[in-house]
């Protein structure tokens, strides 16, 4: 008899502490957050104005290649009227230098088209470069053990989501920065 409750002692004991051990290491919570880059850029002042310095030289790329699309239909209008009066040679010429100008456009788009896109990745790239800092910036701050971009997670409760708070506070950082070391370059 002595015996058993010996044993029932001992067994109630390790239970206890298996169950107390553990959550004394636990007693302090971890703070997790996730960012979601997408809703930054097109949110914060940084995404914005890269968004609109993309767009505005898009635009006058497009133009100056429309411009010269003209330029091609001119000399194809000029090529039709003035074919029956024309020497083959003269023909000939026209034809080739239309042919050209086509081939110089079609080198154009390709030449703007990868500056674009050099464009872009450099810009989005510094906003990312300045986003960056301000995560890290508050999660030391505020005691996060991790933040994670949300692109690779798949279950999160949505109070773990810090990204309104990052684009509040990277917005905050781009003003007072006057947009010298972050975001765009105007």
């Amino acid at each position: 008899m002595p015996y058993r409750k010996t044993l029932a002692m001992t067994v109630t004991a390790l239970v206890l502490l298996t169950i107390a051990v553990p959550m004394g290491y636990c007693a302090e919570v971890v703070k997790l957050g996730t960012v979601n880059f997408q809703r930054i850029f097109e949110n914060s002042t940084a995404g914005k104005a890269v968004k609109e310095q993309i767009n505005s030289e898009g635009r006058r790329m497009e133009q100056d290649l429309k411009q010269n699309g003209e330029q091609i239909k001119a000399l194809e209008k000029r090529l039709e009227q003035d074919a029956g009066i024309m020497s083959k040679q003269a023909r000939e010429e026209q034809r080739w230098e239309l042919e050209r100008k086509i081939s110089d456009v079609q080198a154009l788009k390709k030449k703007y088209d990868r500056s674009i896109q050099e464009l872009q990745v450099q810009l989005v790239n510094e906003v990312r470069q300045g986003v960056l800092a301000v995560i890290q910036e508050y999660g030391k701050k505020e005691g996060y053990l991790m933040i994670v971009e949300d692109i690779s997670v798949v279950y999160t409760p949505e109070n773990l989501d810090v990204t309104d708070e990052i684009v509040k506070r990277y917005n905050a950082n781009y003003a007072k920065q006057g947009k010298k070391n972050q975001g765009p370059k105007q």
